[in-house]
Parts: structure tokens; sequence; C-alpha cells
């Protein structure tokens, strides 16, 4: 049964065996009296020898260790460019491994299902210590996989560095396997790829022109369709920047509280801002200085280049009517407090300024983010910049 589940025993004089804590180690020998060099030439005449340490799979939760007796041969093909070679023994030992073949198996699975930190954790449940940095390499000396035939392709961006440094990344939509990504967001790239497959009939991409180009002429058999997440993704981003262009309008001051004595509520008004912020100012500057090189004939690239601007803030820029657009969606995005902005509208009113204080009755409320957020959102009232009324004299 042994035999069976490690044939390289068999090939093996096993001289010892030690048991240890954590580990069992074989010290062995190879039974042959020959070796075989790679040029296929057998030899007998020893060069020398050494101790080989290899790991094999764990035994009841004990790693394995086999320490094997290596000699060192002489061969005796003069056409042959190896002087020396150490005897390889089938299935249990690679030139330059630690582990056996059967380990390095099972360990670039691990690495292929898990990969580092997590693999490594699994490892060691198993009995096999192994260190992140090694499953990884085990993973990248993987051949690539046969890509195949790809007749629906999935095209998108990723972020190296968000802002700054892009790359793209192409994926069999039928199967959802990664098949190639290169650096930057380009189109020549894409088409390159495409020529080399002309059986892809479907490009599923975002609504960038680059890519757009790139699959025109790469594939222009290729029908190019949008995918549902950049649908519903185009779809929130124009409800959202109309909905933020109107969203001053649709601030009204709550309804005043009536007093017990029935005393009459005195209409409160609402404080204008004192003060544009610096990013107002700094945005309606580089909305006029981008129209006007627009307009010039200027490209967004150049654009981008004489302002020091990224070319998505170029394109924002030039594509916005006016810069109380660009202020808008950039200023007034729905945040984690505005479901509970009307309590705290009401309580500031009531005279109420302690910012702990209104936190804790909006947490009561179900408010889940924290106090800091609260106290930015009162900051626009204490400055003047906030919808908050002023309230009224006491009667």
């Amino acid at each position: 049964m042994l035999l069976e589940l490690f044939p390289y025993l068999t090939a093996l004089v096993i001289e010892e065996v030690e048991r240890r804590p954590d580990q069992v180690v074989l010290r062995t020998r190879v039974r042959a009296t020959t070796g075989s060099c790679r040029c296929g030439q057998s030899s007998a005449r020893v060069h020398g020898q050494y101790v080989r340490r290899l790991r094999d799979v764990a035994v009841g939760g004990l790693g394995v260790v086999i320490e094997l007796r290596v000699r060192r041969f002489r061969c005796e093909n003069p056409a042959c460019t190896a002087v020396t070679f150490a005897e390889q023994v089938l299935g249990l030992t690679t030139p330059h491994s630690r582990h056996t073949p059967l380990l390095r198996e099972m360990l670039t699975q691990i690495g292929l299902a898990l990969a580092g930190r997590a693999g490594a954790r699994l490892a060691s449940a198993v009995g096999l210590t192994i260190g992140r940095d090694t499953l990884l390499r085990l993973v990248r000396s993987l051949p690539e996989p046969e890509i195949g035939k790809v007749e629906a392709l999935g095209v998108d961006d990723f972020a190296f560095r968000k802002g700054r440094h892009y790359g793209t990344v192409l994926i069999d939509m039928a199967t959802h396997r990664p098949l190639h990504l290169y650096d930057g967001r380009d189109g020549e790239d894409l088409a390159a790829w495409l020529r080399d497959h002309p059986e892809v009939t479907v490009i599923c991409r975002d609504r960038s022109s680059g890519y757009g180009e790139g699959a025109r002429v790469g594939a222009p058999q290729a029908e190019q369709v949008a995918d549902r997440y950049h649908l519903w993704a185009n779809l929130g981003q124009a409800v959202e920047k109309t909905v933020n262009a109107h969203r001053s309008r649709l601030a009204e001051p709550p309804p005043a509280r009536t007093s017990s004595h029935d005393t009459p509520s005195v209409k409160p008004e609402v404080v204008q801002p004192s003060k544009e912020l610096k990013i107002v100012a700094r945005l309606r500057e580089q909305h006029a200085a981008a129209h006007e090189l627009w307009e010039q004939g200027m490209s967004k690239a150049a654009i981008g280049r004489k302002l020091g601007l990224h070319q998505a803030t170029v394109r924002k820029l030039v594509s916005a009517r006016s810069a109380d657009d660009v202020v808008a969606k950039s200023l007034q995005r729905a945040h984690i407090v505005d479901p509970y902005v009307g309590h705290l509208h009401q309580r500031w009113n009531e005279g109420i300024r302690n910012a702990a204080q209104l936190y804790r009755e909006i947490q009561e409320l179900g408010y889940p983010g924290g106090e800091l957020a609260v106290q930015r959102h009162l900051r626009r009232y204490r400055t003047g910049r906030g919808h908050a009324p002023v309230p009224g004299p006491k009667p």
C-alpha cells in the first residue's frame, strides 16, 4: 500500500527513520549503482556525494522530510558538455527543487486557490510550513494557459494608482477568466490583440473612445455592446448629476414648531453664504480656463498638460455647461448624515449647539456614522455656509 502511494520508495534504501515532534525524517540513499546523464549516457564513476533535503506531503499531520544521499557521477560521453551530473530519482527529485513533485503540485493548488497569506495559513493547518512569497512564486512559475477561441470579449480598465496610472484587462465573457493585461488605456494595444483573435464576434466595453477605436480597427466584424454594470453606472451618474444641479432649489427650511402656549411662530430666515469656499472658487477658475482653451482649438490632452490637470478632470470641465454643474456635483453628494439633517436643523433652531449631544440624539434614531461627520456638518451652520435657519427670538 505504501509503495502504491509513494512509488519512488522502490528506488530508495531507507537507512533510518527519525520521529520528531513536528515531522518525520527519512534518511535514504539511491538503490541503483549507476546514474544517467541528460545526454542519455550511463555512468558508474562516482565523483562525489552530498545530502539533499526534500520535503514531501504531510502524513498524519506531521511533515515529511527526506534526507537523500545523492551521488555525483562523471559523464563518460566525450561529446557531452556536462563533465559531472547528479543522479535524479523519478517522481522524487527535480533539479534545484526542495520539494517533491507531489508536494509542489499540492502547494501550487493552494496558492491558486488562496494566494499568499491565506494559503500559508491553510498549509500550516495541514502540517506544511511554507511562506506566502514561496506560494506566489509557485503560482508565477506556472505556464500560461491556452486562451483558445474567444467569442465574447470583455474590456475594462483598472487602476494601478487611482487617478494616475491605469491598465486594461481583457476577459472571456463566457468563462469569466482573465485573458490578458496591458499597461495603459490606449486602443492600439487592444487592436493588436484583436488582430490575433479574429474569432471575436462581441466586444463588451465601457464608453471609452479609445477602446471603441481599438475595437473598430482590430475587429471590424465584431459587435460592440455595453455591459450591464456600465449601463447602470452611467444611468446613476446621470440621475445624480441632474438632481445635484437642482438640489439647492429643493432645500427648504423645516416647519417651525408651535409652543404649548399657542405663541405665534416666527418664520426663520435662511443664512446666506458669507464667503465662497476655496474649492468652489478653484473649480470656477478651472472651468473658465478649460473652456477658454477648448474654444481656442486645443485638445483635452493639451489642456490637461497646460493646466496640470488629469485628463478625466478636463473632460468633466469641458463637458459641463456651466461652473455650477461642476460645483454641484463636487460638493453636494449624498452623505451619511443626510437622513438626519431635519432633526439637526430642528434642534439647532431650538438653540442646541453641542455636537456631542446632537450626535447622541441621532445615534438613538439609527445613525450609523461617527461624531466627526456630525461635527463637520454642523461646522457649516457655525460659519454661515449651511441652510440651517436662525432661531427667532424667544417669546
